[in-house]
């Protein structure tokens, strides 16, 4: 079959690659010209996506970046795998599918399955999508082309086969629905296909607030638990021993990337649109940013018993990434947690591997993680696990050490 991938982020370049590894040939649309460059030199700028699978399916004639849909020939499936963003009053904002809608009009064909991956609020493929594409190109959904959604389920960081994950499938008729299960069963061991696409819109934004809103419980508790000098980690390790009815998460100094944030939005939007507006996503999107300010206080307290104060002194950031064993910084707490350090009169340097270029910021430089950098800060954060990383570098430092993610184990470490 002939696929085109629309967007090749951290959703559409694993993806595209999944598709043309189980046999389809893939034209996979990447709008940004540096990462089109990157793809079509086969180099891949994700983690969880090898070079040699990209050479090796471009060589084979399976994986052909283009710049958009438009110059992909008239294909079988489309996948939109677009980021969903919010707008400055956080509504959501479509914009991205929008055009990548505009790019497809211009080269579908009718019988043509459209398919939806990106997140969305529960209706929007019904009542936004599917119109919009039947003004742009006058072809009528279910009849003329078929739309269905299907959103990932990616966790980057995670050693996580892609095709092993259980796939998630609904079409906005049952012609359509039979189509994208179809499809996927050519790529996913297991497909699960469900009643209509309301469905899974609504599945996907529950899967992503339950984690948002359990961190928030444990961000709040672990206050609670610290102030009690009763150590969080081990309690929650201890209720884990529970085979049944406990899930664990843990505590840390805020939460970032480009899903959850977001996803909280989109949820809260049409739940606000419904009349019912939660309470609870709104708590817990207070408590979850209560943690980068709440983390420099515990900092501010644990220089003090050195009679360092804050003002003036040197801090080293480990890791900006917004989580560990990937290079997206997007939202990541370290940049508030800088932001309000520097705010407090201190001088921040981050160190993180993964990110390769200094970001658009003041708040701090980035350098590399040496002895000279240990030493000559007063004190050192860890935000971000990063698994390659030389910890004994850190440990045997004799700085002062905040942990926020409960990975050194040592006596003179201090826990958030």
């Amino acid at each position: 079959m002939l696929i085109t991938v629309v967007g090749q982020g951290y959703v559409g370049l694993p993806g595209a690659v999944a598709i043309a590894s189980a046999g389809h040939i893939v034209y996979a649309a990447e709008s940004d010209p540096v990462r089109l460059a990157s793809l079509t030199r086969c180099h891949s700028y994700i983690a969880e996506v090898d070079s040699e699978d990209l050479r090796r399916l471009s060589e084979a004639g399976r994986y052909r970046p283009v710049h958009d849909a438009s110059r992909a020939p008239s294909c079988d499936v489309y996948l939109i795998a677009t980021p969903t963003t919010l707008t400055p009053h956080r509504t959501p904002d479509l914009r991205h599918i929008d055009t990548a809608l505009a790019d497809i009009a211009r080269s579908a064909r009718p019988g043509a399955l459209i398919v939806l991956e990106s997140t969305i609020y529960p209706g929007a493929l019904r009542h936004h999508v599917a119109p919009l594409f039947e003004k742009l190109s006058r072809l009528r959904a279910g009849t003329d082309v078929h739309f269905a959604y299907s959103p990932e389920r990616l966790d980057p960081g995670r050693d996580t086969v892609l095709e092993e994950v259980p796939k998630l499938v609904s079409g906005l008729d049952a012609c359509s629905g039979r189509m994208a299960r179809d499809f996927y069963r050519t790529i996913f061991r297991h497909v699960v296909e469900v009643s209509g696409a309301e469905v899974a819109e609504f599945a996907k934004l529950l899967e992503n607030t339950f984690r948002y809103v359990n961190i928030a419980y444990v961000n709040e508790l672990s206050k609670t638990a610290k102030a009690m000098n009763i150590p969080f980690r081990e309690v929650v390790a201890a209720a884990a021993s529970k085979p049944f009815g406990f899930m664990p998460f843990h505590h840390g100094p805020g939460v970032g990337g480009h899903c959850l944030p977001s996803n909280l939005h989109y949820l809260n939007y049409v739940l606000a649109t419904a009349g019912a507006p939660s309470e609870l996503l709104a708590a817990a999107e207070r408590i979850n940013g209560s943690m980068p300010d709440y983390t420099v206080e515990r900092l501010r307290l644990v220089l003090s018993r050195t009679r360092t104060p804050l003002r003036g002194a040197r801090v080293l950031v480990l890791g900006l990434a917004f989580k560990a064993g990937v290079a997206d910084d997007r939202d990541s707490p370290a940049y508030a947690i800088s932001d309000s350090l520097v705010h407090a009169g201190a001088d921040v340097r981050v160190a993180d591997a993964w990110v390769a270029r200094q970001p658009a910021t003041d708040s701090f430089r980035l350098v590399e993680l040496t002895a000279e950098e240990c030493a000559a800060a007063d004190a050192i954060l860890l935000v971000t696990d990063h698994r390659d990383v030389d910890y004994d570098l850190v440990l045997n430092s004799g700085t002062v050490i905040l942990d926020c993610r409960g990975h050194l184990d040592a006596q003179e470490v201090e826990q958030l």
